[in-house]
């Protein structure tokens, strides 16, 4: 074979006998589809470059190695200077609309609540050893067990016994007295009024007892001067205390005789927040299934609440690096718990648990992580070992994956520094798996053409040259259409499916130039150096063999040329040198594509008609996204924790939150703040014209006026569905000192210095202040008590799981309306300037319908953009309107096959949507490109010349990346599970349509030949037409 290139053949028509032989074409009726991609003078430019290269391999090697490996240590020793600063990774997954009102509002509470978190009772609560302080909420100091009893109720009296028995052996854990919540009575030194740190010291010091964890399995005390038998008796409790004065554990008495008929007098009793017996009451219902009470007395399931406080030990005060303390605190209950308490099961049976306690979640999150990780190290090893199996090379495989590998230090450089971005969450991270595909999918386009050019040329010069042309205007395509398609992503308003997309497009761009740039100079190592090594012994050479060398001579069998005896030589001898699996594809599979496509494409038009029905049906999905299997302790916990001890309405019901004291026109500042960082937000704004005594009549309105009963606002009415505004209780308190206080004290032109003091002296019952202290949101300014804001929260009869976004759209509009038209009418009227506030509710409807819109509006452009890029790279409109339909199909049927699984559109799917018109255009161009490219002139030619040359390849690309996302089934986090689920259905779908139907569709009629629909051949007729018309200038020879 000669050194160059040869002569192309005359023009070929390859049929199936016994059809009928159409003639050929002929050169001078217009150019062929293959436009050529480069001018003679620039090929031979080209040419001299990798002819020089050739030459000197190992040096072209060192220098784009060693540029590669630069940017690697550079990045590393950015990483160790700067830290978290250079790479923010985040396990965050910022889904939200930040600029939307609803957004707004509720980032304005939440904040609000975090910087207003004085307790506005007696000045001594500083001392005390408080959970407010540290970490927030009571309840996110906790840890929590809830029992399930195998059959039947849980208030069995055998089962409570074995709970007690449990109880005790958790609080016998090693230092559990050094971090639970203290009993500050039990001491001997009484508080001061003082902020002075030995006097906290001191009192620290002393012995102390642990506070009574919140549990069903306890006695009361009677030296409080109340029976245990009466709902006034604290603390709550079905165990019996016989003496006068206090009992210890070991005291206690469960007797089935004194717990019937407590549990009888809980089952009927009201929960009123107003006396003893309704706190006690209440407090008992918490702990106990929702569907104890109203005369029923079984319980599917009962809670225990363990307390922690601050200062822990080795800290001085709460104030004491209180972050620390937190996490010290949770790092000590998952180390003494998380093993012990694991098996969910009492001793003895009859009784199953589960757990969670503060912290604990994120640190087994952590945990999990690090193992899962090793199923993302396992993908990388996959793919690298099959490259290696498929080249029979481990110095291509090695390099090839180390290519794959250092495009992430490069794509971080161009994110971090051209995109600015400050976020690398957990989406980010998922990239991996997707340009383990595409890198491994061009490899093999770069190795099988390389090895085709093996049988054109003898130079390594030239055989690059030809397939650094040829492969990577292959890739090109490919890698465009892809980084096109999740650029789109820059517009999405979700700052996580943003960045997402930013860094994929820049993954793929750079993998694209190392191909091009860095993968030639290790092929010309291999072929220098390393060709002639052993692969594994030999063991895969018989599979080497298959793929790559010249086993049998071809037969055409079936097959009729058309062409003159010298072109029909060289066509042979072309053929005869492919290889085996090359020249299967040419007959074998090209032969029952061709004679089977008008069978073929009514079966894939079934296949659309079915899947394009199932995903007709995908909606919104109303639940957060789901973390672990179901079957996880964590994952139950936060499912059957709302689902068992929610009243007052069901656990997904909407929650109406109204707030005074916040800015309503700019509830929130954002300078200064970045839109993916979840933990900064922003500060609220607080009203500074907010006056609670003058408003108080106003927000009392509202809030007796909100529970009322109405269709319109989906309110449930008073007493089922309370609204939690303090402002009700507390006029009951004053009323009860004077019925005419509370006009003197309240509305247009009152002071507020009584109403203030009433208040605090009302809040140091500790009953009083544990129930309305998360509405009350005060802030030390200047020393003095400030209340910043006032917030309330009702239950709506509507559950966010089944409200349809169009309908949650006009309950919004309808409250927001209702909220404003208070303020027209007294007793808002007069003080509106002082009372002004807003609602705040259904910001994840918005969510909702922004993630469907977006991931359809997405697929949408990516498909368009797609079709722009095909259509100019194959310069044939059919060619690239029969690749967008493979593509919409791959997609629909992907869509159809999450609604089969029972998926719904959360934030992974909307994610994984989008990522599929940009995954799946990768086969499918390449095989356009290829039937673009191939010199015969029919399109059944076209057809054959297109699966010899690349359909190895596609198939090759496709089980690489399959076999990678196989390992992302069994991970324990379920955000990897679906998007190995989503990655491995795109490709397999896009291997099914771009294999087996667009050959069978580019082989009917409508497969084009010749110039038909190439714009390109049509606009330089156009071209000379309209230039010939006014000059009578002829073209040059051979454009027309």
């Amino acid at each position: 074979m000669t050194d160059h290139m040869y002569k192309a053949p005359q023009p070929v028509s390859v049929e199936m006998v016994p059809t009928q032989i159409s003639p050929a074409l002929s050169c001078n009726e217009g150019p062929s589809l293959n436009q050529g991609m480069l001018d003679e003078k620039l090929e031979g430019k080209i040419d001299f470059v990798w002819d020089a290269i050739s030459r000197q391999p190992k040096k072209a090697y060192c220098i784009t190695c060693g540029s590669f490996c630069g940017f690697f240590f550079l990045f590393i020793v950015i990483l160790m200077v700067a830290g978290s600063s250079f790479f923010p990774f985040s396990s965050d997954v910022p889904i939200y609309l930040r600029g939307h009102v609803t957004k707004q509002r509720s980032d304005a509470i939440v904040e609000g609540k975090d910087i207003a978190d004085y307790t506005l009772n007696a000045p001594d609560i500083e001392l005390r050893q408080s959970v407010d302080t540290l970490g927030g909420e009571r309840e996110d100091l906790t840890l929590e067990i809830i029992y399930f009893p195998e059959f039947g109720d849980v208030l069995e009296t055998k089962i409570l016994q074995k709970m007690f028995e449990f109880e005790q052996r958790v609080m016998a854990r090693n230092e559990f007295a050094d971090h639970c919540l203290i009993d500050y009575n039990s001491t001997e030194v009484a508080f001061e009024q003082s902020n002075n740190v030995d006097m906290i010291t001191k009192i620290n010091s002393q012995s102390h007892n642990c506070a009574v964890h919140h549990t069903i399995v306890w006695a009361c005390d009677p030296s409080l001067g109340t029976p245990c038998s009466k709902l006034a008796s604290t603390p709550i409790g079905l165990m019996n205390c016989n003496k006068s004065t206090t009992c210890t554990p070991d005291e206690f008495i469960l007797e089935e005789n004194f717990k019937v008929p407590k549990v009888h007098t809980y089952a009927n009793s009201i929960p009123d927040r107003n006396t003893v017996e309704g706190l006690n009451s209440n407090n008992f219902l918490k702990l106990v299934d929702s569907q104890f009470g109203a005369g029923n007395q079984i319980a599917k399931a009962v809670k225990t609440e363990f307390t922690f406080g601050a200062p822990l030990k080795g800290y001085k005060t709460v104030n004491d690096d209180p972050d620390g303390q937190s996490e010290d605190l949770a790092q000590w209950l998952y180390d003494e718990y998380h093993t012990w308490l694991g098996d969910g099961q009492i001793s003895g049976g009859g009784v199953s648990y589960i757990y969670n306690g503060h912290g604990m979640l994120g640190l087994y999150i952590q945990e999990v992580m690090v193992t899962d990780g090793m199923f993302a190290i396992a993908s990388m090893v996959f793919v690298l070992v099959y490259i290696a199996f498929m080249t029979s090379s481990w110095w291509l495989a090695v390099m090839g994956m180390g290519q794959i590998l250092m495009c992430f230090p490069v794509a971080y450089f161009l994110y971090f520094g051209i995109f600015q971005q400050r976020y690398f969450g957990v989406f980010n991270m998922l990239s991996i798996f997707i340009i383990l595909g595409i890198g491994a999918d061009d490899i093999f386009v770069f190795l099988d053409t390389w090895e085709q050019s093996g049988h054109k040329f003898k130079s390594l010069g030239k055989r690059m040259s030809y397939t650094w042309k040829h492969a990577g205007k292959a890739m090109l395509v490919t890698s465009l259409s892809t980084m096109i398609s999740f650029m789109s992503n820059a517009n999405s308003s979700f700052p996580a499916i943003q960045t997402f997309g930013i860094f994929a497009a820049m993954l793929v761009l750079v993998n694209y130039c190392a191909v091009m740039v860095f993968y030639p100079t290790v092929v010309f190592m291999f072929a220098t150096f390393f060709e002639e090594w052993k692969f594994c012994c030999g063991w895969p050479s018989k599979f080497a063999t298959l793929v790559k060398q010249e086993l049998r001579p071809v037969t055409f069998k079936n097959v009729k040329i058309v062409m003159d005896e010298e072109g029909r030589e060289q066509f042979e001898e072309e053929v005869r040198s492919e290889p085996a699996v090359s020249q299967w594809f040419r007959e074998s599979y090209s032969s029952g594509i061709i004679g089977a496509k008008i069978g073929i494409i009514l079966i894939f038009i079934v296949v659309i008609v079915v899947f394009g029905i199932q995903a007709s049906k995908v909606e919104a999905d109303p639940k957060n996204a789901q973390f672990m299997p179901s079957s996880n302790n964590y994952q139950k916990f936060l499912d059957e924790n709302p689902k068992h001890f929610a009243r007052g309405g069901s656990v997904n019901a909407v929650k109406m939150i109204f707030a005074w004291g916040i800015d309503k026109e700019n509830p929130i500042d954002r300078s200064g703040t970045l839109a993916t960082d979840v933990d900064d937000p922003g500060k609220p704004v607080w009203d500074p014209n907010f006056d609670l005594p003058v408003a108080a009549r106003c927000m009392l309105s509202i809030c007796e006026k909100a529970q009322e009963k109405s269709d319109e606002r989906k309110t449930g009415g008073y007493p089922d569905f309370p609204i939690d505004c303090f402002l009700i209780d507390f006029k009951k308190h004053v009323d009860a000192n004077d019925t005419a206080l509370w006009n003197k004290i309240t509305g247009p032109g009152a002071k507020g210095g009584q109403f203030f003091d009433m208040l605090v002296l009302w809040l140091e019952d500790p009953k009083v202040l544990s129930m309305w202290k998360p509405y009350i949101h005060a802030e030390l300014v200047d020393g003095t008590p400030q209340v910043r804001f006032i917030s309330t929260e009702l239950k709506l009869t509507v559950e966010s799981s089944n409200i349809d976004p169009d309908d949650g759209k006009a309950l919004w509009n309808t409250w927001e309306d209702w909220f404003n038209d208070q303020y027209n009418s007294e007793p808002c009227k007069s003080v509106a300037a002082q009372a002004g506030g807003f609602q705040s509710s259904l910001d994840f409807i918005y969510v909702r319908a922004k993630l469907v819109e977006e991931a359809l509006s997405g697929i949408y452009f990516s498909i368009g953009l797609a079709f722009a890029v095909l259509t100019l790279a194959t310069t044939n409109i059919l060619v690239a309107f029969f690749a967008v339909l493979v593509i919409s199909c791959v997609v629909v049927c992907t869509m159809g096959m999450t609604v089969v699984l029972g998926w719904k559109l959360g934030i992974l799917e909307s994610v994984g949507l989008v990522m599929v018109p940009g995954l799946s255009v990768d086969f499918v161009a390449h095989l356009a490109e290829a039937y673009i490219e191939s010199e015969s002139h029919d399109r059944e030619g076209r057809v054959r010349d297109m699966l010899a040359r690349v359909g190895i390849s596609v198939v090759s690309g496709a089980i690489s990346t399959l076999g990678a996302s196989m390992f992302l089934f069994f991970p324990t986090i379920i955000f990897f599970n679906k998007f190995g689920i989503m990655i491995f259905m795109t490709i397999g779908f896009s291997l099914f349509w771009a294999l087996v139907f667009f050959p069978a569709l580019m082989s009917t009629p409508l497969g084009p030949e010749g110039n038909m629909g190439n714009w390109l051949y049509v606009a330089k007729k156009l071209y000379y037409k309209f230039k010939a018309r006014n000059t009578h200038e002829l073209p040059p020879a051979g454009e027309i």
